[in-house]
């Protein structure tokens, strides 16, 4: 059983988001954006079936507030509502809260908190109950929401939580540790082998005690202290001294975790390496606390839902790449959030869920292959979803799905069932954002290109804010040093500049953007390949308008073309000089050009110190570059 669905409203940072899960999810993003409240969400949702967690709980401080004016006592309180679906049937004997779900073929359940202050009770009050497909709570739920079925869920839901701050020490010291101490209460060793153990135990200390005198010494005058302290009329007491446990419980308490990196090393204690390796273990341990504590329920090997904070904490980019390979192989359902662009880079984009803070709140963003809305009801869905492979209709709750983009005629196909003007007026706007949603559907051919070619960036592209989309290296390196040179740190714009022709194709990219909610601009070659280019974007549906606002070319053709149009002839010539080329002088304009095209980036990187150190931009060098620049840099100031 896993987590299909979660709709969150008024939690933290999150005013409304609805967020469909796989068996990996993997959410990225800026510090504060929302990508813990998603994973508490989760805990919250359940944790009434995990009573025993009195940690994860609801507080008044988690009620979305629009400003630092409103009262969590007088706005809408917190909802959560889990949607979970049993694909490996799994489920058995929990009554009547796990439903078919529109196809027939699964069981599914779903279960809403709610969080929020009650003016009768003048109190903050939780509740759960379970909802019914379409959303209504079922009879009989109330607000115990039935503790017989609430066990069967946890069994049927055993979810395990990795949080971000981890501390070796406390959890491989302390008898409050999240897991270790768990994993050592659940060792079983049998009666006669432990009586066994006890028996050595006893001689061996035996033993040590009798190998120097000073420790009979110590133990004699030691003594004195139960002759003293004896009570009246009974006999004195012993003393002695203890250098091994001598109970088996004492010993297993005592285990501590050693590592040695090769058979010429010495074992030292995980407390003694360094903090990747100790971050690195915890994640073992979460690994070996979930396998080996995970039972079977009724001859079923149940699959758990991990929820990981960051992952990667501390680990050098080698290691975190690496440790994806290793979540592979993880059973169950996997969803985590991360800051590292090294341990995204080999996970498929699909995946990924972009997490951004709006002025609307936490937004998230996603490639899904499907797109759906609820319609008014119609008879003729039904019949058309079956004619059409493209459509489904689920009729218990009247949700259209379209996989891949609507198309116009499909459209026109939906929207002509709807004869009544009043609900087809109606109809006709759901399914024009329907469309327009749909518009943002990325192709599995261009995602596979985007994953093969630029496997080097992905990491960084992700996790920006804006992307600059340019031709090649030689863009790359002056457009840093152009913006530089303007008073503008592309980092702390949250600016990747992506080299397109190195790394797929600028459309391919562009379309990334724009089905991501990515801002971006992009600056081409003003010579038939850079047409080329513009021909491939317009075609993902942009309007002239967009193409306008969003696309720049230079003027003059090519960037070498643009350097020497806007006066900079005489620095190039001094590049190539120094660049060992004879006769710099004597070249002409044609010439230069084509010294500067043989060695793009050398001369690049030579112009780029230029840039940085000598050249103030004026609004008359390198325009295209320049707007592109302060068009995404002024946006986020704005």
């Amino acid at each position: 059983m896993k987590i299909a669905h979660i709709d969150i409203e008024n939690f933290r940072s999150i005013r409304k988001l609805s967020l469909d899960l796989g068996d990996t999810t993997v959410f990225i993003g800026p510090n504060n954006a929302g990508k813990t409240a998603i994973l508490d969400a989760i805990r919250l949702s359940l944790s009434e079936v995990y009573q025993q967690n009195k940690e994860i709980r609801f507080k008044p401080d988690d009620i979305h507030l629009k400003d630092n004016r409103s009262d969590p006592k007088r706005v809408a309180g917190s909802r959560i509502t889990l949607t979970a679906i049993d694909e490996e049937s799994e489920i058995q004997d929990i009554g009547d809260f796990a439903q078919l779900d529109a196809s027939g073929q699964h069981q599914l359940i779903k279960i809403r908190s709610e969080y929020g202050w009650s003016n009768q009770q003048n109190t903050y009050l939780e509740k759960w109950e379970f909802l019914g497909i379409e959303g209504f709570p079922l009879p009989d739920t109330g607000s115990a929401v039935n503790r017989m079925n609430l066990e069967k869920l946890r069994q049927y839901l055993p979810l395990f939580y990795l949080g971000a701050m981890r501390n070796v020490k406390d959890e491989l010291i302390s008898q409050s540790s999240q897991f270790w101490a768990q994993l050592i209460n659940e060792v079983k060793i049998p009666q006669n082998i432990e009586s066994e153990i006890v028996h050595k135990l006893s001689r061996i200390n035996q033993e040590v005690l009798e190998a120097d005198p000073l420790l009979s010494r110590i133990i004699s005058i030691l003594s004195g202290t139960t002759e003293i302290g004896a009570i009246q009329g009974q006999d004195n007491g012993k003393v002695s001294l203890r250098t091994l446990p001598s109970a088996i419980s004492e010993l297993l308490n005592k285990i501590r975790v050693v590592l040695q990196y090769d058979s010429s090393s010495p074992w030292l204690p995980i407390l003694s390496q360094g903090e990747g390796i100790q971050s690195l273990l915890l994640v073992f341990m979460f690994q070996a606390f979930v396998e080996c504590l995970l039972n079977e329920a009724n001859g079923i090997q149940l699959q758990p839902i991990l929820l990981i904070e960051e992952p990667e904490t501390h680990l050098h980019p080698h290691a975190a790449r690496t440790l994806w390979s290793h979540f592979l192989q993880l059973s169950g359902q996997k969803i985590i959030s991360t800051h590292s662009p090294y341990f995204i880079q080999h996970i498929p984009i699909r995946s990924l869920r972009l997490v951004r803070l709006s002025e609307s709140g936490t937004v998230v963003n996603s490639l899904p292959k499907t797109f759906s809305a609820q319609v008014p009801a119609s008879s003729h869905l039904s019949d058309l979803s079956n004619q059409i492979p493209s459509l489904s209709f689920e009729a218990t709750a009247n949700k259209l799905t379209v996989r891949g983009a609507l198309d116009e005629i499909t459209f026109r196909q939906i929207l002509s069932g709807y004869t009544d003007s009043r609900i087809r007026d109606q109809a006709q706007e759901i399914l024009i954002n329907l469309k327009d949603l749909s518009s943002r559907y990325v192709d599995d051919r261009v995602l596979q290109s985007v994953e093969t070619f630029a496997q080097r960036i992905r990491g960084e592209i992700f996790f920006a804010t804006q992307w600059l989309i340019v031709e090649g290296q030689t863009d790359y390196i002056v457009v840093h040093a152009l913006a530089h040179s303007m008073g503008y740190n592309l980092d702390r714009f949250g600016v990747s500049v992506i080299d397109a022709q190195n790394s797929g194709k600028p459309s391919f990219f562009v379309q990334l953007a724009h089905s991501l909610n990515i801002p971006w601009q992009a600056v081409f070659d003003g010579d038939e390949g850079g047409k080329k280019y513009l021909q491939q974007i317009k075609k993902i549906g942009l309007t002239d308008r967009q193409m306008d606002r969003l696309c720049h070319t230079h003027d003059a053709g090519d960037l070498e073309s643009q350097l020497i149009a806007d006066g900079f002839q005489e620095e190039l010539r001094m590049i190539l000089q120094d660049l060992r080329i004879s006769n710099v002088k004597d070249l002409s304009e044609s010439e230069l050009l084509l010294h500067l095209k043989k060695r793009k980036t050398s001369y690049a990187i030579e112009f780029a110190k230029h840039l940085r150190e000598k050249v103030k931009p004026t609004n008359d060098i390198l325009i295209a570059f320049q707007t592109a620049i302060t068009n995404l840099c002024e946006r986020h100031e704005s």
